[in-house]
């Protein structure tokens, strides 16, 4: 008897080491997705300023990951930092913290959203690269800057490559 004691003890262990996270999520801002996320662990405390995240839109299927993998995949190519300290503590912080944020839906011609396109803002008078970023699986991106406007340079492999001047930071169909 003491012997399967200590086997379900162990077995518990693990399974409290190895909790997984699943969810749909489908533009819901960053900050909502880290909330679910904490919500789903005992093992970790995420810490995060919302406000500085929730302009980051979040479009994916997390399937049977750990909390560290489900949260760096919700990140993907945004302009986010992920430290780890400790046993327990993970910090989220926004890297580019900036009053504009532009943002946008990379569509094709079907009105279909283009995940993984490459976007680069650009100094308009010089062309030189001011920031840049990728679109998420629903084609949104958000990219922080400082300039009043910015030459957007948007390409994708087999599409052909868009430029656009922006003045106001919502760009392309709403959301």
């Amino acid at each position: 008897m003491k012997q399967l004691l200590i086997i379900l003890l162990w077995l518990t262990g693990i399974s409290v080491s190895a909790q997984r996270i699943n969810r749909d999520f489908h533009d819901v801002s960053l900050s909502e997705a880290l909330k679910y996320i904490q919500e789903q662990t005992t093992n970790y405390d995420i810490t995060f300023i919302y406000n500085d995240l929730e302009d980051f839109r979040v479009t994916t299927s997390i399937k049977h990951k750990t909390v560290t993998e489900a949260i760096m995949q919700i990140i993907g190519f945004y302009p986010v930092r992920v430290v780890k300290r400790g046993e327990r503590e993970i910090y989220v912080e926004c890297t580019h913290k900036t009053e504009r944020h532009l943002t946008g839906t990379i569509i094709d011609e079907n009105r279909q959203p283009v995940p993984y396109a490459n976007v680069y803002l650009l100094h308009p008078s010089d062309s030189t690269i001011i920031g840049g970023g990728v679109s998420n699986e629903a084609g949104v991106f958000v990219i922080p800057y400082e300039q009043p406007t910015v030459l957007a340079r948007i390409s994708y492999v087999g599409y052909k490559t868009v430029y656009r001047l922006c003045n106001n930071e919502q760009v392309g169909p709403k959301r």
